[in-house]
Formats: structure tokens, C-alpha cells, sequence
């Protein structure tokens, strides 16, 4: 594999080495352009200029000598398996790159975390929607094994099975709208906008509707209804449909440890919201539930980025008055004086 972009001086080599790049970081930049018949690198390839290709090389090669030696073997490897597998292809027609190789890089891309990378290589291969699908299928068969169904399994292997689940889902939201769940304005949307989901969501607090809250918990934080009514619909128990909004909460939330400060931050801002007296003292809970101030210590700023850092926060928090009537943000308590975030199990 030529380390350097100068030394090529056949197009078709050229196209098989920004492949192998794009492959290598699951990104999806070299082959949009190697695509689209009216860009530059296209037209460099189809009419065989090099020195027009090589400057497009020249914006996106990387200094192979930065890279561990591991990761010069990954990357030969990577250029030979797409040298053999796809170079014959490619002498033909660039436009589209063979659909294995986009569903490949889709694939690295999801690996990697990169959602707009996969979406956009999975539907330059058609098979956007199939993925999406497999995804939520995969689920449903989870949420639908009978060892989990039954009760058998213990509490660890429970929670193993349901996070799978749930992290398939996540992957499936990503993927089909990378730009979507927007938190921070979807949080402020369901308090501040959206007169007719609070009005449902508070009924259900008020009467203490488990099943209603986790359903809509979960529709809040998929937000794609083809993806969430599937799911809802495949929990058999109560036990079943907790654990999954948790762990799916705790995937949106960024793992296990950012979602435990989160728990612990709303369990203080709770005892603290018990014992304030001064006005100080309540304006003291937001902070203590996002952990920070901000940066005019505004109520709808504490929301807005609570949402977005802990997206499950938004449905466990109301806006309340301080004595002398300033808005802040507060844990939800129920009549029986438990947080909702107890009521649900979720910590």
C-alpha cells in the first residue's frame, strides 16, 4: 500500500486507497464525492487525471507515520481486502460504489458511533430501511424470549438481555433519523409547548398510572412512533417494561457511569427540594440536578441542557415557583411524597 498520495499515477488505484481510508475510519466523506457525477474527484476519475484527483487526495490522505503500528496493519489489511474484493468493480463504474462495500462501511460507521455516516452509506446502498428493520426485529425477539418472559433469569442476566435490546433500538433510532431526538428542545417542547402531552403525562402522574408513564417515557425517548409502538406492544410484564426504559435511558444518558451521577444528583436535589426554606435553597435544586450553574442560571437553560445530557431527566422534572414566585426546576414528587424517579425503579 503506497503510504503516499504522489506516488499513484493510476486513478483507479487512487479511488482504492481513499476507500480503504474511508473504510478505516467509517467515513463516509470520500465516497459521497466519489459519487456524486458532478464533483470533481468523479470527473478526475472517469476522465483519468490524476493530478486533479491527487488534489483532492491532498484534502483528505492522513500522515501514516501518526499511526500506531497496529493501526498500519489494520489499514493494509483493510486496503488489500478492498483491493480484492471490489478493484475489478471499480474499474467500471464508480457511481454507485458496490453496495457490499457501502453496507460495510455502514456497518464500521455504526461501530465507530458515527449514525450519519452509516445512514448515509446504508442509503446510497438501498438497504437503509432493511438495517433499520433488523435492528428493531432483533429486539422484539429479545423482548420476546421465553427465558425472559417466564421469570427465570437472574436480575444480571435480565438487565444483559434488556440492555441489548435496548441498545438495538437505540441503534435503530440513530440510524434511521441521525439528526433527530434533539433533547434540548424536545424537553422544553413536552414541558413549555406541547399543551396536550402535558396535560396526559401529568393525568398519569397524578393517578400514579405506571404502565402510561413507562409507555410514554419510551415514546419520548425513541421519537420515531413506526419504532416505539412496536416495542410497547412486546412487553409482557410490568418488570419487563421498567427495565427496558431504564436501560434504554441509561444508553441515551452515554453508559452506565454518566447516568449514575445523573441518579445521584437527582436523589440530593430531591432532599434538598425537602428541606429548602430560603429562597436560595430552591433556586439551589436545579443546580444540584444538573450538576452545574449555567451560564444565566435561567429555568429553561437548566432544562434545556439537562435533556440533552440526560434525556430521560425531562420526564422526571417539573417547574415550580420559588416563594418570592422565580421559576426553577425541580425533581417530580408524587402525593406519597416518593420521587417519581423511585416510583419507576429507575435508579
Amino acid at each position: 500500500m503506497q503510504t503516499h498520495y504522489e506516488d499513484i499515477n493510476e486513478p483507479q488505484e487512487m479511488v482504492v486507497h481513499l476507500l480503504s481510508l474511508s473504510y478505516f475510519y467509517g467515513d463516509y466523506v470520500i465516497p459521497f464525492h466519489l459519487m456524486n457525477t458532478v464533483s470533481k474527484a468523479y470527473l478526475s476519475v472517469k476522465k483519468g487525471d490524476i493530478a486533479a484527483l491527487a488534489s483532492f487526495s491532498s484534502r483528505n490522505w492522513i500522515d501514516f507515520d501518526l499511526l500506531s503500528e497496529e493501526k498500519q496493519t489494520e489499514l493494509e489489511q483493510i486496503y488489500k481486502k478492498i483491493k480484492g474484493k471490489y478493484g475489478e468493480q471499480l474499474k467500471g463504474n464508480l457511481a454507485p460504489l458496490p453496495s457490499e462495500f457501502l453496507n460495510e462501511l455502514g456497518e464500521r460507521a455504526i461501530k465507530f458511533g458515527k449514525f450519519r455516516d452509516a445512514h448515509s452509506a446504508f442509503k446510497s446502498s438501498g438497504d437503509l430501511e432493511k438495517k433499520v428493520n433488523h435492528y428493531v426485529v432483533e429486539a422484539i425477539q429479545i423482548l420476546h424470549l421465553r427465558e425472559l418472559t417466564s421469570g427465570d433469569l437472574g436480575e444480571e442476566d435480565f438487565e444483559q438481555k434488556l440492555s441489548k435490546a435496548a441498545e438495538l433500538i437505540y441503534q435503530a433510532v440513530k440510524l434511521k433519523t441521525p439528526f433527530g431526538n434533539q433533547f434540548q428542545k424536545l424537553g422544553p417542547t413536552l414541558h413549555y409547548e406541547d399543551a396536550e402531552a402535558v396535560r396526559k403525562y401529568a393525568k398519569y402522574i397524578e393517578q400514579s398510572l405506571f404502565k402510561e408513564i413507562i409507555d410514554f417515557g419510551i415514546q419520548f425517548l425513541i421519537d420515531d412512533r413506526s419504532i416505539d409502538s412496536k416495542v410497547t406492544s412486546a412487553f409482557s410484564s410490568g418488570k419487563i417494561r421498567r427495565e427496558f426504559l431504564k436501560q434504554l435511558a441509561i444508553r441515551f444518558s452515554g453508559g452506565k457511569e454518566r447516568y449514575k451521577i445523573f441518579i445521584e444528583n437527582y436523589k440530593q436535589a430531591a432532599l434538598k427540594l425537602k428541606d429548602a426554606k430560603t429562597e436560595k435553597d430552591f433556586l439551589d435544586v436545579q443546580k444540584t440536578l444538573l450538576g452545574r450553574g449555567t451560564g444565566d442560571n435561567e429555568y429553561f437553560q437548566f432544562l434545556q441542557e439537562l435533556s440533552l445530557e440526560h434525556p430521560v431527566a425531562a420526564l422526571l422534572v417539573n417547574t415550580q415557583a420559588t416563594p418570592e414566585n422565580k421559576l426553577y426546576i425541580a425533581p417530580t414528587i408524587l402525593k406519597s411524597g416518593a420521587s417519581l424517579l423511585e416510583f419507576l425503579e429507575l435508579a
